[in-house]
């Protein structure tokens, strides 16, 4: 996935479980918990940052996830954590 932005982000399994990795930001890896629908809470591996996202994906007519939004779990998130200002996009090959 991609936003003009942020940059490349990319969703995988790792052991068995979903995994978020923002490559331009280090920090923000981690695991993805299914919340509800469309709808995964990603716990970041960085926990000083107390930053945890809700990604919430739009799919097309086939179920594809075709892209996902973002925005902070905590009412508290410190406003410098813009998730909802991200569009992220699904690519082919980000690289």
């Amino acid at each position: 996935y991609k936003d003009n932005w942020f940059g490349n982000v990319e969703v995988f399994k790792k052991d068995g479980k979903l995994w978020m990795k923002c490559h331009r930001s280090p920090k923000l890896n981690g695991e993805m918990f299914f919340y509800k629908a469309n709808t995964f809470a990603v716990k970041w591996e960085y926990k000083d940052m107390a930053c945890d996202a809700f990604a919430m994906f739009n799919l097309n007519e086939e179920g594809l996830a075709t892209g996902f939004k973002m925005k902070g779990i905590s009412p508290d998130i410190d406003f410098s954590f813009d998730f909802h200002d991200l569009d992220l996009r699904r690519v082919e090959n980000p690289r």
